[in-house]
């Protein structure tokens, strides 16, 4: 993973390190919120709030938005502006962070399905049955894949390490070896672990 990501992924973790601002986002999933809400909720200053929900804002995961009521001025409502699913992975080989952002779905057949039972007409009981019996297979599903993909960046961790350290050793030997190596292979290779090799050749080539 390039150094950037690494920070930007690191900015967000200090953002999601703070409690009150974890609080704030668990509400958030819940309805809009006002800052006179939120600290009341949070018993909290709305002065300290306030400052939070920049912080939030600014790391993009909440957003505003002002409304008009009848009476007395516009508030303005805070919610969650995208949803994302952060990793951080620690093996005996490596660490870093991966973030995965929901994008809108392709036309799969299990978007169809839901899509399906969805509009269908009927009993509640029976459209609740079948819908919860579609979010158990579901979920079974992605279980069985976040095993499988769990196991294959163990694999691909330890490729990239031995990748790094064979590199590393072959930039300590020879400068003009390591660019013909990297020139022959960078088409093939991951764009993160083109880069990290570049600053290898910069810490050991110099």
């Amino acid at each position: 993973m390039g150094w950037e990501r690494m920070e930007e992924h690191g900015r967000l973790l200090d953002v999601l390190g703070n409690e009150t601002r974890r609080r704030i986002l668990l509400l958030l999933t819940k309805r809009p919120y006002f800052i006179s809400e939120l600290s009341k909720e949070l018993n909290v200053g709305q002065k300290a709030v306030l400052e939070h929900l920049r912080i939030l804002e600014g790391a993009g995961l909440i957003e505003g938005r002002v409304e008009k009521i009848p009476r007395g001025r516009p508030r303005k409502y805070y919610q969650i502006k995208r949803g994302i699913r952060l990793e951080v992975l620690l093996t005996p080989y490596s660490f870093g962070t991966e973030m995965y952002e929901p994008k809108a779905p392709r036309t799969t057949k299990e978007y169809e399905e839901v899509k399906q039972l969805i509009k269908s007409r009927g009993p509640v009981e029976i459209k609740v049955k079948e819908l919860a019996d579609f979010l158990n297979e579901i979920e079974e599903r992605i279980e069985e894949y976040m095993k499988m993909k769990s196991e294959l960046e163990e694999v691909r961790m330890l490729a990239e390490t031995y990748m790094r350290n064979l590199m590393m050793r072959v930039a300590k030997e020879s400068e003009d070896h390591f660019d013909e190596l990297l020139e022959e292979f960078e088409e093939i290779l991951p764009r993160e672990l083109i880069e990290e090799l570049k600053r290898i050749k910069k810490e050991f080539c110099i």
